[in-house]
């Protein structure tokens, strides 16, 4: 009981810091175009950049490198809500285009005669 109780606190506290982006409507929408673009790019150089051999994970930092330019945009959207916090940004989101990479790398390989990445959420 204790643990849960602490979890919905820092989950309360988590969502409190990331109010000011959200209230900001225009920010909000702006944001998730950005991250609409990474999303985008990432999806469609899995399909330019996975031999489907390679570990996903290699394929997966080569091709987030790849959308450098969309995840600095995003980062720089993200950071217009907390500029004190780039850095962190900055670390995270490079860390989530991997990921996201990795995934639409192990979704396409799941579909053996696919050639695109279907849109994910």
């Amino acid at each position: 009981m204790r643990l849960s109780t602490a979890g919905l606190l820092l989950s309360a506290l988590l969502l409190q810091a990331c109010a000011p982006a959200y209230e900001n409507g225009h920010l909000s929408r702006f944001i998730n175009s950005q991250r609409e673009a990474r999303d985008a790019c990432l999806r469609n150089h899995v399909s330019l950049q996975d031999d489907r051999v390679s570990s996903p994970n290699a394929v997966a930092q080569a091709i987030a490198a790849t959308c450098t330019l969309e995840n600095d945009r995003l980062i720089q959207a993200m950071s217009t809500a907390d500029p004190s916090g780039e850095a962190e940004i900055a670390t995270a989101v490079r860390k989530d285009a991997t990921m996201r990479a990795e995934t639409y790398i192990l979704e396409l390989r799941a579909r053996p005669g696919a050639k695109t990445v279907p849109l994910l959420r």
